[in-house]
């Protein structure tokens, strides 16, 4: 009879083939990031990530800082692992500049690796051992010689700032490009000649404002699988893509030049999910009747929703404000939008509208960047109604009615 393996046995076994010693969780621990015993660190329990920010230029929380233009000691990670056995940490967060982790992965295998330079960088990473590789421009230069061991690489920010020299044939691409608030032009991907035969592309932008033009994907004609979420353009460029078998679609809120599902005949995977509700149904129909002429992987539409929905969850502009102006802010947005969506004449949308700065010019501290989100806020509520009004008579009334 076969006996269980004794994974409590297994895992002590590899940490002292590794001599690797487990990070002491709640304690304060020295490790040499920068020079000996350089930093003294306290892990929470189950935090299984660690971020490093540089002071004075990296913005929100990190486990530790170090000063600009220090170099970092990746090897002070060898030592250590999780309760488990695996190595600690399993995912980096990295603000700075050095890219001394790309040599450190080459013997060490990272898991997860997040990079936000704050200059103009270079790396060569035709050896690095990293899954999942994360890399930010917020307006600078990125260059990247990419190999084989990246799995899966996310690109953010400001995509035009990236150049891609050599892409190993990537498997997996993911795009989370910097978008406008207002639906202006819509924005189209820069032209990645290095990526042409990468046969899994994710786009995520936001489900309200600047809409992403789907025309830009042609420029990957090998494509397999097509994951897309948020606001969407041009969807009927999508029919040229010949070779899809899987789509997965997520909170879109205008899906109307969707073609249909049997534009692709080889397509056995799909996911609709918190899209827009007159094209799900039309989608749900459709899988229904696909689903009886050949076998799908998997296949789902669900959490339809009206378009207004996208609006209430995503569009109020004043999530940033402190909660003493947010509160009043956007219950008043709220209660105009569901005015608008009714309102019959002209007159019944101007008067909402005024019900809403109104409250606004009660508030304290709205300064150049408020005023720029009321504006917005304006835009969104007339772009609501049934009635064609246009954003000049938006602006006319939004300077009538407001005092800052």
């Amino acid at each position: 009879m076969l006996q269980s393996p004794n994974f409590a046995a297994l895992s002590a076994l590899y940490k002292r083939e590794q001599n690797l010693s487990p990070m002491q969780k709640d304690q304060p621990v020295c490790i040499s990031l920068t020079a000996a015993q350089s930093h003294k660190i306290t892990i929470p329990a189950g935090q299984g990530s660690f971020s490093i920010g540089t002071k004075g230029i990296s913005k929100g929380k990190y486990d530790t800082w170090v000063e600009k233009g220090e170099v970092i000691q990746w090897n002070c990670f060898d030592e250590f692992s999780t309760p488990a056995g695996s190595r600690w940490p399993r995912f980096l967060y990295y603000a700075g500049n050095d890219n001394g982790f790309v040599g450190w992965s080459d013997q060490r295998p990272v898991e997860d690796f997040h990079w936000f330079p704050y200059e103009s960088v270079s790396a060569d990473l035709t050896k690095a051992d990293i899954g999942n590789f994360h890399v930010h421009s917020s307006g600078e230069q990125v260059e990247l010689t990419l190999g084989s061991k990246i799995r899966r690489l996310y690109l953010s920010g400001n995509l035009a700032k990236f150049q891609i020299k050599q892409s190993a044939r990537i498997p997996y691409l993911h795009f989370s490009p910097d978008t406008a608030k207002k639906e202006i032009i819509s924005y189209k991907l820069p032209v990645f000649r290095n990526f042409e035969q990468v046969p899994h592309i994710d786009v995520n932008v936001p489900p309200v404002g600047q809409a992403f033009d789907c025309e830009s994907l042609l420029q990957f004609a090998n494509l397999k699988s097509l994951s897309l979420s948020g606001n969407l353009t041009n969807l009927h460029a999508l029919k040229e893509l010949k070779h899809l078998k899987s789509i997965e679609l997520r909170y879109v809120p205008d899906l109307a030049a969707m073609p249909a599902l049997t534009t692709w005949p080889q397509l056995t995977y799909f996911i609709g999910w918190n899209i827009e509700e007159e094209a799900g149904k039309v989608l749900k129909k459709e899988l229904q009747q696909l689903s009886k002429e050949k076998v799908f992987t998997y296949a789902s539409v669900s959490k339809l929703k009206k378009k207004i929905w996208f609006t209430t969850e995503y569009g109020i502009p004043f999530a940033g404000w402190a909660d003493k102006n947010a509160k009043p802010a956007t219950k008043a947005y709220k209660t105009a939008l569901k005015e608008i969506c009714k309102a019959k004449t002209e007159d019944e949308v101007k008067v909402s509208i005024g019900k809403v700065i109104r409250v606004i010019n009660t508030l304290q501290d709205i300064e150049t960047t408020e005023r720029e989100d009321a504006g917005l806020a304006v835009d969104q509520l007339i772009q609501s109604s049934s009635l064609a009004i246009s954003t000049e008579k938006a602006s006319q009334w939004f300077d009538e009615y407001r005092d800052f």
